[in-house]
């Protein structure tokens, strides 16, 4: 391979054009040539690059797994509001799903069949599990939210924003049949949905009666 013609942003398309691919064919039924015609590249070029569909869809769902676990991470804090960490979380969390709508369905194919690899990938990228406990029994202490388990509220928050996602053949074919552009404003409006069920979920009564 000639590396005088390979430009300096020849990896950076590569990876744009392999997430469009991927986000569209899903990772059996994507093909390096499709991948190769996305970027304007000639398949030799990104065999250079990627050796194999699987090392290159390894490379951007990793990227992406660690955007997700960046995100918790920094919306966590031991002395800041509950509240404010599930407005950040679902926020950041639903913007990197908006952008990578593969991620949720390949984590399910992982744990089905290569549990052994979730588990390496969640010691790479490990979560801030201490400091989130902390900060649920702080604000519990402070009687800001009702008492919950840290893991409840945590595997609630996933669910309710993985879900739509996962579930996106039944948005569009059931839902949405005769009004495909009706599930790009429904996804949009559920960030502020979630943010004010879980307000409501979490709040004591008698917070919400003041307010009445």
């Amino acid at each position: 391979m000639d590396k005088q013609k390979i430009k300096p942003n020849t990896g950076q398309l590569i990876l744009e054009a392999a997430r469009v691919v991927f986000i569209k064919k899903g990772l059996e039924g994507a093909r390096m040539q499709e991948i190769a015609d996305e970027a304007g590249i000639n398949k030799a070029l990104l065999h250079y690059y990627f050796r194999s569909k699987e090392k290159l869809f390894d490379h951007i769902f990793e990227n992406a797994l660690a955007d997700v676990f960046e995100v918790i991470n920094e919306s966590i804090h031991e002395d800041g509001d509950v509240f404010v960490f599930i407005e950040t979380f679902v926020d950041h969390y639903l913007t990197i799903l908006k952008k990578n709508p593969f991620i949720p369905n390949f984590i399910f194919n992982e744990i089905t069949h290569h549990p052994e690899r979730i588990d390496l990938l969640s010691q790479k990228f490990k979560l801030n599990i201490p400091g989130f406990n902390r900060m649920m029994e702080r604000n519990i202490a402070q009687k800001k939210i009702i008492p919950i388990l840290p893991e409840h509220l945590m595997i609630d928050l996933l669910g309710i924003c993985v879900f739509p996602y996962v579930a996106s053949p039944l948005l569009e074919n059931v839902f949405f049949k005769d009004h495909p552009a009706g599930v790009e404003s429904f996804l949009y409006e559920r960030k502020q949905h979630i943010i004010n069920f879980f307000k409501k979920a979490l709040q004591p009564k008698y917070l919400w009666q003041q307010k009445a």
